[in-house]
């Protein structure tokens, strides 16, 4: 079983058809902007403060797919 930890990187799509865009000021402001179909690599670390800011479940669950 592979161990996860904050630095572990995944592949992440934008599975909408609409421009996806989010911020994270904990993370010294950092802001992307996915287009549609457009595959990122993000940290789980990332994707954790995501899931904390107000929208950042939804995103998760309605327009970003975790393909790795």
């Amino acid at each position: 079983m592979t161990e996860i930890s904050k630095d572990t990187m995944y592949k992440v799509r934008n599975r909408s058809a609409s421009t996806v865009i989010y911020r994270i000021p904990e993370m010294n402001n950092l802001r992307r902007t996915w287009t549609p179909g457009e595959v990122k690599r993000i940290s789980y670390n990332e994707m954790e403060q995501l899931s904390y800011q107000p929208g950042g479940l939804e995103l998760m669950a309605n327009f970003l797919q975790v393909i790795n």
